[in-house]
């Protein structure tokens, strides 16, 4: 079994545990409790769900049941969003056996809960968020030119590139245009589906709402829409533009990244190593790993952390900008191990704005070296105490 960064503060603190499907949440969880006594609540079961949309305060009494017996208890809910329902019982039993009750609610989406004004337990319980593996989970085994061809999704890792889109194109069969239509209560299945093609073959770039309108058939509303279901759904992520500057007209349209390669590979029909291969594809591909890589982790590691793109009216662009406190780094990524200073114009551009801005540069190289005055760094190098992501001792 592949260890995970994420620490669940079992035992400690009630808790939400957020993520797409099959990204390992329910696994997590029980590998965590394995062993141990508690109260297991799983709603992908039919008979299950049934039972608590009829009578949640079930729940209820069957927690009140076992503090009696044995003087506490700890609930794992799995899929809670799909009975909203029961946030209101677990606040309840929180506030009533302090210190005795403990809750574990997991979720693929928090829209239904957000469209329900469902109970989110009046901040007595953390959000945590678990994503696709990252490299530093997968260790030795991992390999960059599988990442960009098959994704990192638990299910694909360790998979022959064949079997792997096999389980993709079933996962964004019967998840991303199945459930999620389901989830979000859209009526025109097929624009929603030609948006989700188009989302992801622009996984990355600039949205231009009315060209994916035009593509799509719908309302730049409906776009609008759409992306936040897939935001909702955590299928996505938004790359708000860095607007910090009082010198240059700078791009206002954000950036959005679907979570996993895999499903975006899959979602495009490319399914072949030689699919990738196009110096322009690998590179806006292996920028897009560098930034997934950075999202996760910083939700790991420095949650505080706030992530942007920026780009001037004239061009110039750096491909992540990153806030943590009062410190601010600006990243170009480059899929080339041979880096000039005339490739980083978008970096001297920034840095003319934001003079106490740091910046470098991250690429397939093996060892570091300058590039004028900035860094060119392994994209490794970019995880590690010296530039980023870990605190000192994680």
């Amino acid at each position: 079994m592949i260890s995970r960064i994420l620490d669940l503060p079992l035992g400690r603190q009630s808790f939400f545990l957020f993520g797409p499907r099959q990204v390992g949440k329910t696994t997590l969880v029980d590998a965590a409790l394995e062993g141990g006594k508690y109260l297991g609540v799983d709603l992908l079961k039919s008979e299950v769900l049934l039972k608590y949309k009829t009578a949640p305060h079930l729940l209820r009494q069957e927690v009140d049941y076992r503090v009696k017996v044995r003087g506490e208890c700890l609930v794992f809910v799995d899929e809670v969003q799909r009975c909203p329902e029961l946030l209101s019982e677990a606040h309840y039993l929180l506030e009533r056996y302090r210190g005795k009750v403990s809750f574990v609610l997991s979720g693929s989406s928090a829209r239904k809960l957000k469209r329900a004004s469902a109970d989110m337990l009046g901040g007595r319980a953390w959000e945590l968020r678990l994503h696709p593996f990252t490299h530093v989970e997968l260790g030795s085994s991992f390999d960059l030119e599988r990442a960009l061809l098959t994704g990192t999704l638990p299910p694909v890792v360790g998979q022959s590139p064949s079997d792997a889109f096999q389980l993709l194109r079933a996962y964004c069969s019967t998840y991303l245009k199945q459930e999620v239509l389901d989830e979000a209560l859209v009526r025109n299945i097929g624009a929603f589906t030609r948006f989700l093609d188009v989302a992801a073959e622009q996984s990355g770039a600039i949205v231009n709402y009315a060209t994916i309108s035009r593509d799509a058939g719908v309302s730049g509303r409906t776009i609008r829409a759409y992306y936040e279901i897939l935001e909702d759904t955590l299928v996505a992520f938004k790359l708000e533009p860095y607007l910090k500057s009082a010198r240059k007209r700078l791009v206002m349209h954000p950036k959005y990244f679907l979570f996993d390669l895999g499903v975006v590979n899959s979602l495009c029909g490319r399914t072949a190593r030689e699919s990738v291969r196009a110096p322009a594809l690998r590179g806006a591909l292996f920028e897009q790993f560098v930034i997934l890589e950075a999202y996760r982790l910083l939700s790991y590691f420095r949650p505080e952390a706030r992530l942007f793109h920026w780009r001037s009216a004239g061009g110039a662009e750096v491909d992540l900008v990153v806030e943590i406190g009062s410190r601010v780094l600006a990243i170009e990524i480059k899929s080339f191990r041979e880096v000039r200073s005339r490739d980083l114009a978008g970096l001297a551009s920034f840095r003319e704005d934001h003079p106490d801005a740091a910046a470098v540069c991250v690429s397939t190289n093996d060892l570091p070296y300058m590039a004028g005055q900035v860094p060119v760094i392994p994209w490794q190098s970019l995880f590690g105490e010296e530039w980023l992501l870990r605190p000192s001792g994680a």
